[in-house]
């Protein structure tokens, strides 16, 4: 096939495909257009529903708790006395009370034809007959009487309930409370939305759009049509929901809003709420308008991808020659890398036998070096166990004694002695238990201060005997750091011993170990005012078998293990020299996140 009839049959081929892409994307960007619109008009009706449901329910509790107001009053003694004697100071007092602690717009005592006879407020808002003013005909024949009544200019307007005082079957007034709407307008004004409520003639009566009170739902806005919202309540207040379409008059650019209704039986009133779906068809154009771009895309993508596979595949045979030529190369090399790659594993395996033979041995090294330190410490040890036992046995006959003698409150003074030094000696033995015992290698936060508080425990006897002092300060509190105890303390044995070797010559000798946190890391410093170290030895101070003590005196591994663990730790221990004479030690270790001293 020639290269020109190649080409004919790929613009043939495109053609086709584009045919076939235009009316799958005008269809699927309907598809898409229909669901996201349904979709995002049920998202805002859900929230039209859920703001009516909360708002006539404010509406309807509102009004309620003042409903059994004025028949609560009409019973009172009080109240028919005041009808009785037209008391109208006495009823003022009274009216005003109530409204206050019920907060009422308005209380009034009317006489029988509905003459005023005192309200809650100083001067009558109501002058002359109040017959056209309340629902005085419930009133009178014993039901609750209940009315919605205009404010005057702007204000918003009130709810009025009467009850008939009686005196026996005779009507000799009427109690009536105002309660103004305004509070449920207050509540409403904090929802952006529209919201309405409608009497029975079709009157705007409250909303939280002032210009709208008292005009008439039909000239408000325009019905468009009904609408299938989906009920998310239940019972009856979902069944008494309305939902449409409707335009508001006089506004232009916005609409059509959403329409939720719900009818309050009790008060015959309609509250309704408005949710403009201006923003759903936006986003319901833009998921459409997506969706066809993805589709344009993706036949574009799959034109190009069809032009690539049909280079890919010319590619591809060309490779195919290619690699047969390099798999006989490579066929040849894999068998001198085979060779190679067992001559590798033997060597990593003889490395690694090596690595662990070599942990052992510095194991046994390090165990090796605790021991001598134990042997050397030994002489003191023994004085330092010599002392309790003899006093243990002196305060023994002591007690003896006392008890021969008869003298029994003092039996328990040497008993407690003796109990002290048993644990001073269970002290002691635990610390050497502890340090003798084979370290493992195991990695935790450990505290420093314990560390070194036993250490020095261990070196007490040591101390005493000698003539060098030593000086512990904890500068920064409790430290951590990720290590091994037993470890930990034997570089600080190893440091303290080597510090209290150099000032045993002198008569004012000092030893200073201080701990720190210095840049998230724990430091321990040991510091002394001995003789010091050359500069030309300071090189070689962490080599093995290294010393700078007599001949018989030590054997030189004390710093090189101390050095060893450190840096299994992490750390870094460094030499220097002090200010004024001396040498000073430094051991650096990360600081560890938690407390947690069980590691060896």
């Amino acid at each position: 096939m020639t290269s020109l009839a190649r080409q004919a049959r790929r613009n043939a081929l495109h053609i086709m495909v584009l045919c076939c892409a235009l009316p799958v994307t005008v269809l699927i960007g309907w598809v898409t257009w229909e669901t996201a619109s349904r979709l995002f008009a049920a998202e805002v009706a859900t929230r039209a529903q859920a703001l009516l449901s909360v708002q006539s329910a404010t509406l309807e509790r509102q009004l309620d708790k003042f409903r059994l107001l004025s028949p609560l009053l009409a019973q009172r003694p009080d109240v028919r006395d005041i009808i009785l004697r037209r008391d109208a100071r006495g009823g003022e007092r009274a009216a005003a009370l109530v409204a206050g602690m019920a907060g009422a717009q308005e209380v009034l005592f009317l006489d029988a034809a509905g003459g005023l006879i005192a309200s809650s407020h100083m001067s009558p808002r109501y002058p002359g007959n109040m017959l056209e003013q309340v629902p005085l005909a419930e009133a009178q024949q014993g039901r609750l009487g209940r009315a919605y009544r205009r404010g005057s200019g702007s204000e918003p307007g009130s709810y009025v309930f009467a009850s008939a005082v009686r005196a026996g079957s005779l009507v000799i007034g009427i109690v009536v409370v105002r309660v103004s709407l305004a509070e449920i307008e207050q509540a409403w004004a904090l929802s952006p939305a529209p919201i309405v409520a409608i009497d029975e003639m079709g009157e705007i009566v409250a909303t939280n759009r002032p210009l709208w009170r008292g005009q008439k739902a039909s000239e408000r806005f325009e019905v468009l049509g009904a609408a299938e919202v989906p009920r998310t309540g239940e019972g009856a207040a979902a069944a008494a929901t309305e939902a449409e379409y409707v335009r508001f008059n006089g506004v232009k650019g916005r609409g059509p809003y959403l329409r939720m209704a719900r009818t309050l039986p009790v008060l015959d009133w309609q509250v309704a709420a408005f949710a403009d779906t201006a923003d759903a068809r936006s986003q319901s154009q833009k998921v459409a308008a997506i969706a066809v771009l993805i589709c344009l895309l993706a036949t574009v993508v799959g034109w190009v991808a069809a032009d690539r596979r049909v280079a890919v595949l010319r590619r591809l045979r060309e490779d195919k020659i290619a690699a047969s030529r390099l798999e006989r190369k490579v066929r040849l090399r894999t068998r001198d890398l085979s060779e190679a790659n067992a001559r590798l594993a033997r060597e990593v395996s003889e490395r690694e036998a090596a690595e662990a033979e070599l942990r052992n041995m510095q194991a046994d090294l390090v165990q090796a070096a605790k021991m001598a330190t134990l042997g050397q410490m030994s002489a003191a040890l023994s004085h330092e166990f010599n002392q309790p036992l003899a006093a243990i046995r002196s305060n023994a006959d002591n007690a003896k004694q006392f008890i021969e003698r008869g003298m029994g409150e003092r039996v328990n003074g040497a008993l407690d002695r003796i109990i002290l030094m048993v644990e001073r000696m269970a002290e002691i033995s635990r610390v050497l238990k502890g340090f003798s015992r084979r370290a493992g290698t195991d990695m935790r936060p450990t505290a420093v201060k314990p560390v070194v508080d036993e250490a020095m425990m261990l070196l007490s006897p040591r101390i005493k005997q000698g003539r060098g002092r030593l000086t512990v300060t904890h500068l920064d509190g409790p430290l951590s750091v990720v290590g091994g105890h037993v470890r930990l303390e034997q570089v600080v044995l190893n440091l303290v011993s080597n510090a209290l070797d150099a000032v045993e010559a002198r008569d004012d000798g000092q030893v200073v170990l201080t701990t720190r946190s210095e840049a998230g890391q724990a430091v321990i410093e040991v510091r002394d005012n001995g003789p010091g170290i050359s500069s030309d030895l300071l090189p070689k101070v962490f080599d093995p078998f290294f010393t700078t003590k007599e001949v018989g005196k030590g054997l030189g591994l004390g710093l090189s293990i101390a050095y060893k663990i450190v840096h299994d730790f992490s750390g870094s221990l460094t030499v220097r020299h002090a200010e004024g004479g001396g040498a000073v030690f430094t051991v650096r270790l990360p600081l560890a996140a938690g407390l947690s001293d069980a590691a060896e």
